[in-house]
């Protein structure tokens, strides 16, 4: 399954490596993803089209980060 990671997810992640002062290698074994490809969908231009497990690994941690 594909699935597209947004502007807004893109900011989002970006927004809470600042203010949690998180590497991307931190970041990446939150998310349960490699950093190679946390560097995919911070770096490239959204829309990006990711893999399944990458999108929802993405959404539940920012739907995580919403609830704290």
């Amino acid at each position: 399954m594909k699935a597209i990671i947004t502007k807004d997810q893109q900011l989002a992640l970006l927004r809470t490596v600042g203010e949690k002062r998180l590497t991307q290698t931190e970041l990446a074994e939150k998310l349960g993803i490699t950093r190679m490809t946390l560097r995919r969908v911070i770096d490239e231009e959204a829309p990006l089209v990711v893999n399944g497990k990458t999108f929802t690994a993405v959404n539940n941690y920012l739907i995580s980060e919403l609830i704290k």
